[in-house]
């Protein structure tokens, strides 16, 4: 493990040349290095992230290790960065849990300690949140700090993502005619179109058999009560909106009767369209670079981070979002797609993304296969066992190993506390 002598801070995530360039610009303050370990480790220099360029980043832990704590001080410091390069960047979560509007509350009370010894104060962070439309009047109900609803565009859902929606397939006689529903209505309206009329296709199809029709046509009057898919889609541009974080919550489709293909639809359009938007402005980006010496376009760098990572890009199984996360991990970067994925699972995630990572953040794991998976990665410059790091790791929630492809060092580090309210706190009976 790189050992510590200096005042100077880390900076994971940038190589020389950028270093001496760009000093600390555009970095996130993610933590501090440990110097020594034991029941009250000693901390050194600052640990900053570079956010200024596109990265994958894997962020793994066992449950309640701090995988999501830090996907949130992440989101802080982009909310926090100088304006020049705050207008440049865009973020949107995936939130599967339903946990970071707390981000939009300062610290309680019980944080200000540690805050202060960090030389730090309590902030609200600004960040948009948005919830699916069925929940839209529970959430303001029950004041919680949201800014309105996240719909996708019916007319944007190509056979293959509405069959992903009901977890159908080719095979399957409703799969067929949902296909076959969905491309009539296309023919027949365009692209301004809502369930309404692709129900009235299913109940008119005379092809298909009163069973599915039946079947078929309760299903999407179904979907049409969850308020996700209307005519007007939250629009894209909406969601990269420069200098802004934009969190989509989809923690209520976790458990909903019939959604279980909600989330990954969500992710798989919301990637696809970035994907392309992002292709075409980096075009632009270049002819401006070559033109006015200077990089800019109306779409900026867009970050996108997802919780529970493995449900979205798992190593065994089909899913509609696999191929879409894969081309942002294997050419995003040259577009300015970065992605920071945060699981507990990496034995169940996509070995593409583990071999692919530039930035590895490793809370404390004892499941043996998930640190075999990572252990995949281990680069020739890590000559440590895991195994060994991992024991020699404090206990303490928010300590993570730290392994940096750019500068290849490895470091042991403190994640520093949120700003912000940390509404994903395990539940307690008591009353405070």
């Amino acid at each position: 493990m790189q050992e510590d002598f200096t005042s100077e801070p880390v900076v994971l995530g940038r190589d020389i040349g950028d270093l001496e360039k760009y000093g600390s610009q555009g970095t996130a303050y993610f933590g501090k290095v440990v110097m020594s370990a034991g029941e009250k480790p000693v901390l050194g220099r600052k640990v900053l992230v570079d956010i200024s360029k596109p990265h994958l980043i894997l962020i793994c832990g066992k449950r309640g290790g701090g995988k999501s704590y830090s996907l949130a001080v992440l989101m802080e410091e982009m909310a926090r960065l100088d304006p020049m390069i705050k207008n440049r960047v865009a973020a949107v979560t995936i939130d599967t849990v339903g946990i970071f509007w707390g981000l939009k509350l300062p610290a309680g009370q019980a944080d200000l300690a540690e805050l202060g010894a960090w030389d730090l104060k309590a902030e609200k962070t600004e960040v948009k949140v948005l919830v699916p439309q069925a929940q839209l009047a529970f959430y303001k109900e029950k004041g919680l700090p949201i800014d309105g609803a996240f719909t996708l565009k019916c007319s944007e859902l190509e056979e293959s993502e509405w069959m992903a929606l009901f977890k159908l397939t080719w095979r399957d006689p409703e799969g067929v005619l949902l296909s076959r529903a969905v491309q009539k209505v296309r023919e027949r309206i365009g692209t301004y179109y809502g369930i309404d009329d692709v129900i009235t296709a299913v109940k008119t199809d005379n092809e298909s058999d009163p069973t599915s029709r039946q079947a078929l046509s309760s299903r999407l009057t179904m979907v049409k009560s969850w308020g996700l898919i209307e005519k007007e889609g939250t629009k894209i541009s909406e969601l990269a909106t420069p200098g802004m974080i934009t969190v989509i919550d989809v923690s209520s489709y976790r458990q909903t009767l019939g959604a279980e293909g909600v989330k990954d639809v969500v992710v798989a359009l919301i990637g696809k369209k970035l994907f392309e938007q992002r292709m075409l402005y980096r075009k632009e980006e270049e002819i401006k670079l070559i033109k006015e010496n200077k990089r800019s376009s109306k779409m900026p760098l867009v970050w996108m981070m997802i919780d529970e990572a493995h449900m979205f890009m798992p190593k065994d199984e089909s899913n509609i979002a696999l191929p879409i996360l894969l081309e942002w991990v294997r050419v995003g970067r040259q577009p300015g797609l970065g992605l920071i994925l945060a699981t507990q699972r990496p034995e169940k995630l996509h070995p593409d993304t583990i071999s692919q990572c530039d930035i590895f953040i490793s809370h404390r794991m004892t499941s043996q296969p998930d640190i075999a998976a990572v252990a995949a990665l281990r680069p020739s410059y890590m000559h440590s066992d895991l195994d060994k790091l991992y024991s020699e790791m404090p206990r303490q929630k928010g300590y993570a190993l730290v392994i940096d492809d750019n500068t290849e060092k490895i470091w042991m580090i403190k994640t520093r506390p949120r700003f912000s309210w940390d509404s994903s706190v395990t539940a307690s009976a008591f009353l405070v």
